[in-house]
């Protein structure tokens, strides 16, 4: 740990905050002329509001640091934003928000009883599209929307939400514990939110010299585990602050820019009384500024974490963004900063600098400077050592979903944004035209060239059984890599069970210890017996057996099915983008790669799928992402974005010239699988 005194800059102000534009524009790409846009920085912070002008152009100036949210409306539209990541020094520009058609939430708020409960307030909504954002309800009441709340039947509707997207509501009521509801789709009707009386949590806000009350005070109580919700309250004038929280684990803390509690403080909320009791001390504060830069090119950093701790309790996490700044309001006294492995960069050989902040100035400390990772270079060969251009690389540790092609010399270049644990970058070559691949591992600590054989691919199969031998349809099977002891399980392949509970792939690596997983649901979990194919040949792993635990009644088997060699309908849902196949070419079966996918990760699959349609050359097979909620992104010619949900277990379907499914597994498919699809 390096502690820093005489090397940090002292000063009364910083001469930079962030900046933000951009433009709303509706689904035809046309501005939207005098749209309202907000700006949310943080929960407990008031709105910032601006116009469009004629072109849908808006901006915002003077920010502070940190994450923002950034949504819009207008009459005829929905609310549809994003949230940005600013530093203290950045100019964010080309944010664009896509205004959508308008629909409603509706549902019933009831009590633990089921009776109707009213009053119940609909605070906020966090819109699950491609771009995640808030739209604090409670807080658009004062810009003249009124907030949405429980009738005497406990009946609710919340309005102007984009048709179709998934959201999340966070309802709120004096006499019940805050919940929240996730995995909404626009348009439905019958929510039902269950409320609880809870815990009534009493608390002070008091200063840590002199023990004095601090009134209006932003307490902010978060989960300790996922999902992450937060809760806040506000003292009153006597210091005092009350907030009803349902039984489990919390962090929480009082945060403002002139007084603050030293970081995060543990709470756990218990159930075995009605009333718990806490005391909060706070601080004067003051402000922590840095940068992070490229150690060869000097230029900043976007996207490095770096956190903040006092008095031995963490405090904040920020990402540095276009700018590589980042800034922390720090309690007075001793803090230490550290900042995290960027991606793409190596971890810093001193990540600590602590410091002593006072109150009232800015502590600007240096720069921290990051070293690239090293560039992997991979050359593979065939059985006569000779290199074997046009093979696909992917790499499954760390986990990327993108595919790597080797040039003419056989070689290609991998680039990772993180080193694994283990310090072992994992990764697969397959051969595109014929059933070949390998598996390969590097070094992380080394930028050697690393030679991969490609073999015969084999095939392994079995069955997965209850305990009464039953077979279990839809169940996940996944090809484990069994390494060492120490390291985590290394998926190599997944896919599912049809309705006898057979399971087969036919792209298993061969010389490689595996077994293989298989889940059927709520944590319930069969192992196979271990095995090393040879190239070419074929295992069969007889049953696994996934047993029902006889003392918990709430763990069996998930019942889904399975789409090997059927139909897949994935064309039914609205187009998005790109045009549809004529009623006559689905008839009869169009060959199909169709990747289902959040919303949020919409962008990437998108990518990935162009990118393999681009390396594979096969105009005639179609490739598909079909996002469950509202996207309205780009999307390349190349892919066609459909709307709809994956109807079983797999996330990924290969199809025949039939329309039938050939392949079943998650995540991009292996290269080998595309070529029978055609």
């Amino acid at each position: 740990m390096t502690r820093v005194s005489a090397a940090i800059l002292l000063c009364p102000f910083w001469a930079f905050a962030a900046a933000l534009s951009g433009q709303v524009t509706a689904p035809g790409n046309q501005g939207v002329a005098n749209a309202r846009v907000w700006v949310e920085a943080g929960l407990g912070a008031a709105l910032l509001e601006t116009r469009t002008d004629a072109t849908g152009s808006f901006s915002f100036d003077s920010l502070p640091a940190g994450l923002l949210g950034v949504f819009a409306y207008a009459d005829g539209y929905a609310f549809n934003g994003a949230s940005v990541n600013a530093g203290p020094a950045d100019d964010i520009k080309d944010v664009r928000i896509t205004m959508l058609a308008p629909g409603t939430v509706g549902g019933r708020v009831v009590d633990t009883r089921g009776k109707p409960v009213a009053g119940a307030r609909i605070t906020r909504v966090l819109l699950q599209g491609d771009a995640t954002v808030g739209v604090p309800c409670a807080k658009l009441a004062q810009f003249g929307f009124e907030e949405p709340a429980s009738d005497a039947e406990g009946r609710f509707t919340v309005p102007l939400l984009p048709t179709g997207a998934k959201v999340a509501l966070k309802v709120g009521h004096p006499s019940y514990a805050q919940q929240s509801v996730g995995d909404l789709t626009v348009g439905e009707t019958a929510a039902r939110v269950q409320l609880y009386e809870g815990v009534l949590l009493r608390g002070s806000v008091r200063s840590r010299n002199g023990g004095a009350a601090v009134s209006n005070a932003t307490i902010v109580i978060s989960t300790a585990r996922e999902p992450i919700t937060t809760t806040l309250a506000k003292s009153d004038i006597s210091g005092n602050f009350m907030v009803r929280l349902n039984p489990g684990a919390y962090l929480y803390q009082s945060a403002s820019m002139e007084l603050r509690s030293p970081g995060w403080e543990k709470l756990t909320v218990s159930g075995q009384e009605p009333t718990q009791e806490v005391v909060l001390r706070v601080a004067g504060t003051g402000t922590i500024r840095g940068d992070v830069r490229d150690a060869v090119t000097s230029s900043p950093i976007a996207g490095a974490r770096v956190a903040l701790s006092a008095f031995g309790s963490r405090a904040a996490i920020v990402t540095t963004g276009a700018s590589g700044t980042f800034e922390f309001t720090a309690v007075e006294g001793e803090n230490t900063v550290e900042v995290k492995p960027a991606a793409g960069y190596v971890k810093p050989e001193r990540p600590y600098v602590t410091l002593s902040v006072k109150q009232g100035e800015t502590a600007v400390l240096p720069t921290y400077w990051l070293r690239p990772l090293p560039a992997y270079r991979v050359v593979v060969v065939d059985a006569d050592q000779k290199p074997v251009p046009g093979v696909i690389v992917r790499l499954i540790r760390p986990m990327q979903y993108r595919w790597y092609v080797t040039d003419d010399a056989g070689s290609v270049s991998l680039n990772v944004a993180s080193v694994p644990a283990s310090g072992k970058i994992v990764g697969m070559a397959e051969h595109p035209q014929r059933r070949e691949g390998a598996l390969f591992s590097l070094d992380a600590g080394t930028a050697k060239d690393a030679k991969v054989q490609l073999l015969a691919l084999g095939a392994v199969s079995g069955t997965v059984v209850t305990a009464k031998d039953k077979p279990i349809e839809g169940a996940i099977v996944g090809g484990l890599f069994q390494s060492d002891a120490d390291d985590e399980p290394l998926p190599l392949w997944r896919t599912t069970t049809g309705a006898d509970g057979r399971f087969v792939w036919n792209n298993a690596v061969p010389l490689v210890p595996a077994a293989c997983l298989a889940n059927a649901g709520n944590d319930l979990f069969g192992r196979s017996i271990p095995f090393n194919i040879a190239p070419a040949a074929t295992q069969d792993v007889g049953r696994i057996v996934i047993r029902e635990p006889d003392d918990a009644k709430d763990k069996r088997v998930v019942k889904s099915k399975g789409l090997a060699g059927k139909k897949l309908e994935w064309y039914t849902g609205k187009t998005v983008s790109g045009t549809l196949p004529s009623p006559d070419e689905l008839r009869v079966g169009r060959a199909a790669v169709v990747v289902y996918t959040a919303p949020g990760e919409a962008a990437m699959v998108i990518d990935a799928l162009s990118s393999a349609h681009r390396t594979l050359r096969n105009s005639d097979l179609l490739c598909v992402a079909v996002v469950d909620g509202v996207y309205s992104g780009a999307a390349p010619d190349n892919v066609l974005v459909m709307q709809g949900k994956s109807p079983g277990p797999a996330t990924t379907y290969v199809l025949d010239s039939t329309g039938r499914v050939a392949v079943e597994t998650l995540g991009m498919p292996p290269a080998s699988a595309f070529v029978p699809a055609g």
